[in-house]
């Protein structure tokens, strides 16, 4: 069975760290209680040095309107 305790203040999720749950929104840590020993970390997720994450880059879009509508539609609607 999952135990999950939530962040009084803001209702975020408690994670265990330092011997304490701590918020990560709040910044706050609190005593876990008397199920202190129900609370383990199973899996780890270690990632090497060398790894690398992908960085996105905002590319310009290649269907935008052409110059020369652009000038058109303004015209059109400008001259109303």
């Amino acid at each position: 069975m999952i135990k999950l305790r939530w962040c009084p203040s803001c209702d975020n999720i408690l994670i265990p760290k330092e011997k304490k749950l701590y918020c990560k929104a709040c910044d706050e840590f609190f005593e876990f209680g008397k199920d202190q020993d129900d609370y383990k970390i199973i899996k780890k997720i270690k990632h090497d040095d060398k790894e690398t994450a992908p960085i996105v880059i905002k590319q310009n879009r290649k269907d935008r309107i052409s110059l020369e509508d652009r000038k058109a539609f303004e015209e059109f609607f400008h001259s109303s």
